[in-house]
């Protein structure tokens, strides 16, 4: 925010100067002005220079603001600010010009980092009758915050935010506010500045995840998860960006219906991506919930439950339910890869579903294929003992 917002000083106020001048100064300023005008800024120079040089105190500083106006418009601020310095002492313009002076000088030094000056001028400015306060409490808000003394900046951009008539002109204060509390970790104020920022700019995505995170911060997940839908379900939350963020938060506050109903229903409407990542999260929500009946579904239709982890979940949902031959024909479908842990709870679950079918030979023979299992050698043999088989 390096910007130069110059108040500029009276542009020659004739009536007023000529009753202040001699009439030779007077006519020599109003010369330098026509120069000016017709950017002939040399010309003007040399006529104002001669007037800084042998002239009284109000015909320099007439001079010399006429010498500012031609720096400025050349941008050369260190120049205008040295004509300005220059007034300040010679101290013979009327009170509400000098203060008008200052208000510049501390929004050039702002502008070149000199915030120890621009501090300095606006400390006097505080007891102007005349001086915009608004333009007076900013330029200490900014000092502030780049010197980072984020406690006094707190104070100066409150004043700033109660000065600013229109609500669109305090946003960029508000999250200068919020910055400078969480910063100081002070994470209370920043949610309740956030707050605040929701409510006058609701479509603002970010102040909403802003506070979001701020309440996951303080541990506070009912919070975070209520403001989070209420933003979402207001679509001020980009809906195809930020679901998996909102279904997480669900999941957090152990809302896994919720969770898992969300998430179904927005990869098939496509806001979320059907990919591999997505469907464990899915299933892992339905698991949760314990909605046996929904994970059956899923694990027998999706393209991403073709894997050994999925083929045994399946399984086991299915010898739960009693449900043996499809315990059976889901395994017998799917090639396992040999001799590893998977595969030996593989022979497991057949050798336990043919055993409730009453197909003893078979049970026997797949647990004495997981006895060969280096993961399930020990389990083969403790159920084989139990049901009175010799492997």
């Amino acid at each position: 925010m390096k910007i130069i917002l110059l108040i500029s000083f009276l542009i020659f106020n004739f009536v007023e100067a000529k009753g202040t001048l001699s009439e030779v100064t007077y006519k020599k300023l109003l010369k330098a002005q026509k120069h000016i005008e017709k950017n002939q800024y040399k010309e003007a120079k040399t006529i104002l220079l001669a007037i800084v040089e042998k002239q009284n105190n109000i015909s320099k500083s007439y001079a010399l603001q006429e010498l500012a106006n031609i720096y400025i418009a050349s941008n050369d601020y260190n120049e205008v600010a040295k004509s300005y310095e220059q007034i300040l002492k010679l101290n013979s313009f009327e009170q509400k010009d000098l203060d008008s002076i200052k208000l510049s000088l501390s929004q050039i030094y702002l502008s070149q980092e000199k915030y120890d000056k621009t501090i300095k001028y606006s400390f006097e400015l505080l007891e102007s009758k005349t001086a915009n306060k608004n333009m007076v409490y900013q330029n200490l808000a900014l000092s502030y915050y780049y010197k980072k003394e984020y406690d006094d900046n707190i104070f100066y951009t409150k004043k700033v935010i109660e000065t600013t008539d229109a609500i669109e002109k305090k946003e960029s204060w508000y999250r200068m506010l919020y910055t400078s509390y969480i910063i100081l970790d002070n994470y209370s104020h920043a949610i309740k500045t956030l707050n605040v920022m929701v409510k006058h700019y609701p479509t603002k995505e970010d102040y909403w995840l802003q506070l979001v995170s701020a309440y996951q911060t303080v541990k506070e997940y009912k919070r975070s998860l209520a403001t989070m839908e209420l933003g979402y379900g207001k679509n001020f939350i980009d809906k195809k960006k930020h679901t998996l963020y909102l279904v997480n938060i669900l999941l957090q506050n152990e809302n896994y219906n919720k969770a898992a109903s969300l998430l179904e229903s927005s990869i098939k409407s496509k806001i979320v991506e059907d990919t591999k990542k997505n469907f464990d999260l899915l299933v892992a929500s339905h698991l949760n919930a314990k909605n046996i009946d929904k994970i059956i579904s899923l694990l027998s239709n999706s393209k991403h439950a073709k894997t050994e982890k999925y083929v045994l979940l399946l399984s086991n949902l299915y010898y739960n339910e009693g449900k043996y031959s499809k315990v059976i024909a889901t395994l017998d479908n799917f090639k396992f890869k040999k001799l590893t842990k998977k595969d030996g709870r593989k022979s497991i679950l057949l050798a336990l579903s043919y055993f409730e079918l009453n197909f003893k030979k078979e049970s026997q023979i797949y647990l004495k294929k997981a006895s060969h299992n280096k993961y399930e050698k020990r389990r083969a043999k403790n159920i084989a003992k139990e049901l009175n088989f010799h492997i």
